[in-house]
């Protein structure tokens, strides 16, 4: 695969964590890849580090040793305000918490990256609603989250992560606190937006149902990344 199809490349990921006098190590030698417009899916049992995982992938935190190229743009290693301005730039995020800003409406939550990036508020609003209508939520514009259902909340949050043309998508178990009618229809949205964008999805999740919606599968074993034979 050549380098220039890859948003994500990260080689010799290593990362541990110090508890009392002991080093508890969480990745080993993480190595991994995601090309544009692909899904990828790592699952693996809780507490193997997929969270810590995405955190690095993020620039959210350091490794311990490794690197790590956004777009062909170096994130690790890299300064708090470069990684700051990486991530505004290529990276798109969804939470199993929606995290959405509770006085703040659907359409002022999705807007938000945009004006962190400098567009005008009429602009920002404008291609806000645009998208919460795409993703069926253009009678929601003014609701605020807790005038909204989980799925909804997520849709939005969806919508958020995509509005500033992200490379990457990462999402953190995105359907965890959804019925499974709600998670599959927000897995499918994602898919079709996705597809739709050419936006690449990294997602941690431990829904089994979801994964032959993945180009790839990968599992996190022992801090080691390996790649499922079939996907489905």
């Amino acid at each position: 695969m050549s380098d220039l199809t890859q948003v994500l490349t990260a080689s010799g990921l290593v990362k541990a964590f110090v508890q009392g006098a002991d080093a508890i190590s969480v990745l080993q030698d993480i190595s991994l890849h995601v090309a544009a417009g692909e899904r990828v899916a790592i699952v693996g049992r809780s507490g193997s580090g997929k969270s810590t995982l995405l955190h690095l992938l993020a620039g959210l935190d350091e490794a311990d040793a490794g690197r790590i190229t956004l777009s062909g743009e170096t994130l690790t290693p890299a300064s708090n305000e470069a990684r700051t301005t990486l991530r505004r730039q290529f990276l798109g995020f969804v939470y199993q918490q929606h995290h959405l800003l509770p006085e703040f409406t659907a359409l002022e939550n999705v807007a938000l990256p945009l004006r962190l990036n400098g567009a005008s508020q009429q602009d920002a609003q404008t291609r806000s609603a645009h998208l919460l209508e795409r993703v069926g939520l253009g009678h929601r514009l003014r609701h605020l989250p807790a005038e909204l259902s989980g799925g909804e909340r997520q849709r939005v949050a969806v919508a958020r992560a995509l509005i500033h043309a992200p490379k990457l998508v990462l999402a953190d178990e995105p359907t965890g606190n959804l019925d499974a009618t709600s998670a599959s229809e927000l897995m499918s949205l994602m898919v079709e937006l996705s597809e739709l964008r050419s936006v690449a999805f990294l997602v941690v999740t431990h829904d089994a149902s979801m994964l032959h919606q993945f180009d790839r599968v990968l599992t996190l074993i022992d801090g080691r990344l390996r790649e499922a034979d079939s996907v489905g």
